[in-house]
């Protein structure tokens, strides 16, 4: 959708898709095939070596999680600094969004602009955009030159404003939301809970990977003296005992 709004506004843009390692081969498909304009964009670390989840977890030392959600981090929000960032982030997609994400997020912004009574910070640090009168249009035009501003076009449509505006100028949709998925994320996300156990039955060779993933990260944690476990009396013994952990079994 966001897409089809920046080529209708016929504004200058580059689209970019960050690879994360663990994008369901569906969705790799259709960017190929629907969106070959689109840049393939693959994070690196500091020595140039590509950043993947399989070595993001041994790197932390423990599984992500809803709390500890650093490979959204490094997989997905490690780009466009500098730039003005079109996202088609969503209120109805999460309550927590609804509650930390606004009409334009502008990240590092200065004492000046946290002060203003047009912004409010959120809970991550950014500030957000209280209204879009005139009295503060210079403002925010001024500070977009010189912060990572990200901006959400659609972020007050819902499920039902996406699709009429898909299927009325004739948009292709990922495949997967005609498999009755939702929401399209990382496979094996901890935020998509039992949407998780369809997933892997989907995709077994990511539960392998994972799995191969958490024996590197207790081979890492042996190495720092930090043991097989976060704390709990039941140790994890192997990459499978991380894994059923992690699913919540």
């Amino acid at each position: 959708v966001v897409k089809a709004l920046c080529d209708m506004a016929g504004v200058k843009y580059d689209a970019h898709y960050m690879v994360t390692s663990v994008d369901p081969p569906e969705l790799v498909q259709f960017i190929k095939e629907q969106y070959p304009d689109v840049s393939r964009d693959i994070p690196h670390d500091s020595d140039g070596k590509p950043i993947t989840m399989w070595n993001t977890i041994p790197k932390h030392k423990t599984p992500p999680t809803r709390i500890a959600r650093y490979c959204c981090e490094e997989l997905k929000e490690s780009c466009s600094k500098g730039r003005f960032t079109v996202t088609g982030v969503r209120w109805a997609e999460s309550a927590r969004r609804k509650k930390n994400q606004g009409l334009v997020t502008i990240y590092e912004a200065d004492k000046d602009l946290r002060e203003s009574a047009a912004f409010v910070v959120t809970d991550k640090g950014g500030v957000m955009l209280n209204n879009d009168n005139d009295e503060t249009r210079d403002l925010v035009e001024d500070c977009y030159r010189q912060h990572k501003t990200v901006i959400n076009p659609i972020i007050d449509w819902t499920d039902d404003d996406v699709w009429e505006f898909l299927h009325h100028y004739g948009c292709d949709a990922n495949p997967l939301y005609k498999c009755g998925f939702k929401r399209i994320g990382c496979i094996g996300c901890p935020m998509a809970a039992k949407k998780r156990y369809t997933e892997f039955q989907m995709y077994p060779k990511y539960k392998l990977n994972y799995i191969k993933a958490f024996d590197r990260m207790l081979e890492r944690r042996l190495e720092r003296g930090l043991g097989r476990g976060l704390g709990s009396k039941d140790e994890w013994k192997t990459g499978k005992d991380v894994f059923k952990w992690w699913m919540n079994e």
